[in-house]
């Protein structure tokens, strides 16, 4: 599994696994398996074990799992099922602590994928993407919400407004690139039957720079990559740069008034890219 090449992740609460195979089937490009937010306290052992028995039987490398947080009483047995050759990535909640990022990779071997979702996680967001053994970042919207006191999210029927978190994403994406990472994976939309409003909230994470959006159920995986293909009207545009682009041979260059330099002609190659690999 090619963790940077993620766009779509699926989350599966681990005490639910007559949910795991259809989780794996609903065609996002991973699943995560949940230990921590998805399962009650006093069903984190039992899930915790049916998972084990669970991964003995998948091929290496297939599947996420979100562990409980370094603090947690979870963490140390968590920590020893990641060793499990089915284990592609561990996901860890709240991360704030380079530090200790640094000693679960060296536990486990494994790539980490630690949620930024706390004002502490983005005070200290250069350690922690340059912390040994992580590979992307996640944005944990509904916790930075809760610890920052932010009125969000809005009561069922009102318009999801996501303009408070323009900084903290931006962030992220700045983060990733300066430290070279993968680009980082957006927050879960969570209305569920909603998928016109799923396709414009991954559409704008992609255009702030966001490699992909986490998911909750099944029915958001076919309208989150729907978004992820350039539209028509980006291939039309992207078609025309580049034919502009062959008339000068690279030059600067007017298209339709607007001016087309060396950035925007690689902007208009990487759609057309994309839309090759479809």
């Amino acid at each position: 599994m090619d963790i940077n090449a993620l766009q779509t992740l699926l989350f599966v609460p681990a005490n639910r696994p007559e949910r795991y195979e259809k989780a794996l089937n609903a065609g996002a490009d991973a699943v995560i398996v949940d230990l921590e937010d998805a399962v009650p306290a006093a069903e984190k052992d039992g899930a915790r074990a049916t998972l084990a028995g669970w991964l003995d039987a998948r091929p290496p490398a297939s599947v996420l799992v979100r562990i409980n947080g370094t603090g947690s009483p979870w963490f140390t047995q968590d920590t020893l099922l990641c060793r499990s050759p089915a284990i592609a990535a561990i996901v860890v909640p709240k991360a704030e602590d380079p530090q200790a990022l640094a000693e679960l990779a060296n536990l486990t071997d494994k790539p980490l994928l630690p949620f930024i979702e706390s004002a502490l996680a983005f005070a200290r967001l250069d350690e922690i993407a340059a912390a040994t053994g992580v590979r992307r970042l996640l944005f944990g919207k509904l916790d930075l919400a809760l610890d920052l006191g932010m009125d969000y999210p809005p009561p069922e029927g009102e318009p999801h407004d996501e303009s408070a978190f323009l900084f903290a994403r931006s962030q992220l994406v700045m983060a990733s690139r300066a430290h070279g990472l993968a680009a980082p994976l957006d927050a879960i939309y969570t209305a569920i039957h909603d998928p016109e409003g799923l396709m414009h909230y991954a559409r704008q994470a992609m255009k702030l720079g966001f490699g992909g959006v986490l998911l909750i159920h099944p029915r958001q995986v076919t309208p989150a990559h729907r978004a992820m293909v350039p539209t028509q009207a980006q291939v039309t545009w992207a078609r025309r740069i580049l034919e502009a682009e062959q008339r000068v041979n690279g030059a600067v260059v007017a298209v339709r008034g607007n001016m087309v330099d060396a950035p925007v002609m690689a902007r208009a190659r990487r759609i057309l890219q994309q839309v090759a690999q479809e």
